[in-house]
């Protein structure tokens, strides 16, 4: 008897059993949990759970932590996403957030790192800065918010707004009152020459600090009903 149809009975038999071991395996491992590490104000875990629910459809070993990744770094704020697998079935998920610096154009936000992005829902507006721009100064014009807030902070002062024209012409509204006209040439000469005003003159009187001029200033006083 030829000793060879053994091989023949059982080679579709093992493949039989090979593809219902990985099915099962594939069904038995299945993702259960996401963990997310991180310190979030912007964003909640439960926010970010909801467009990642299709995992809950895939196995630990099918699901595509690239897939993720790229889902949640494109979200509104968030600055860096690493995702890593943890047997049995965790996808732990490290965030890090942007900070919200101010409200851009009305309807969107500019994040510290001069990215602009859709506002994200339930985000908190109270307090951002008003700012205005076209998106290709968005960097430039965090450059002129931080100069300028960082001469604020000595007087204990904010900038409420922040303008920047499509030629690149800055002014502010700041928490004193004052309007601020810094033009679009020497900027950090003139954000200099706003710190010895402020340290100088008497906040209350003043409603307009026009810097445009080359070693000056041009002041509007309050008219006298205008303080107190």
């Amino acid at each position: 008897m030829p000793n060879i149809a053994w091989r023949w009975v059982l080679a579709p038999l093992f493949v039989g059993l090979s593809v219902f071991a990985v099915h099962w395996v594939y069904k038995s491992t299945p993702v259960t949990a996401l963990e997310f590490n991180g310190a979030l104000n912007v964003w909640s875990a439960e926010q970010l759970t909801q467009p990642l629910l299709w995992v809950k459809d895939e196995s630990f070993f099918s699901v595509d932590v690239n897939a993720v990744h790229q889902q949640l770094q494109a979200l509104p704020l968030i600055k860096n996403v690493s995702v890593r697998k943890q047997w049995p079935g965790t996808l732990e998920i490290r965030i890090s957030e942007d900070l919200p610096i101010a409200l851009w154009n009305n309807d969107k936000v500019l994040s510290a790192s001069g990215k602009i992005s859709d506002l994200p829902e339930g985000l908190n507006i109270e307090g951002l800065v008003q700012m205005s721009s076209t998106g290709e100064q968005a960097e430039q014009v965090v450059r002129y918010y931080r100069r300028l807030q960082q001469v604020l902070n000595d007087q204990q002062l904010r900038i409420v707004e922040l303008k920047v024209s499509a030629v690149g012409s800055v002014a502010a509204k700041i928490s004193n009152g004052w309007q601020v006209k810094l033009g679009r040439q020497y900027i950090e000469e003139r954000v200099e020459r706003l710190d010895k005003i402020l340290r100088y003159l008497p906040h209350e009187r003043i409603t307009i600090v026009d810097l445009r001029y080359g070693k000056g200033a041009a002041i509007r006083w309050r008219e006298p009903q205008e303080i107190g």
